[in-house]
């Protein structure tokens, strides 16, 4: 196996790690407190662990949560329609995180907007 290959096998299973944490997060905030505060400090250490070996291989998760989108981010924007014509959007929420290495684009992102206007 290449190097590119297990980059992109790196990559590819970042992202459903990170998919995974995301649905293990809405699912804590539906336990108790006490529940609450032991799986959000697993979840914290295991994404912790993740960024750690990504950074390893000069991999980088970026979500995009809460930032203004702009047209060059690397992103796909799964409701542009619905946002058409919008002065000013806003990312509702990162769907898949883009992942970067080295300054190069391994996997583009996909996200959710709101107009900001």
């Amino acid at each position: 196996m290449t190097e590119q290959n297990q980059t992109k096998d790196l990559a590819a299973l970042a992202i459903e790690f990170w998919r995974l944490a995301k649905i293990h997060e809405r699912t804590v905030a539906e336990q108790t407190m006490d529940q609450q505060k032991k799986g959000a400090a697993q979840l914290r250490y295991a994404y912790g662990r993740l960024t750690t070996i990504l950074a390893e291989s000069g991999i980088k998760i970026v979500c995009y949560d809460g930032q203004e989108y702009e047209p060059n981010l690397p992103v796909t924007v799964i409701n542009a329609d619905d946002v058409a014509g919008a002065a000013r959007l806003i990312v509702a929420r990162t769907l898949e995180p883009t992942l970067v290495a080295n300054g190069t684009v391994l996997a583009m992102g996909k996200v959710a907007l709101v107009r900001g206007d």
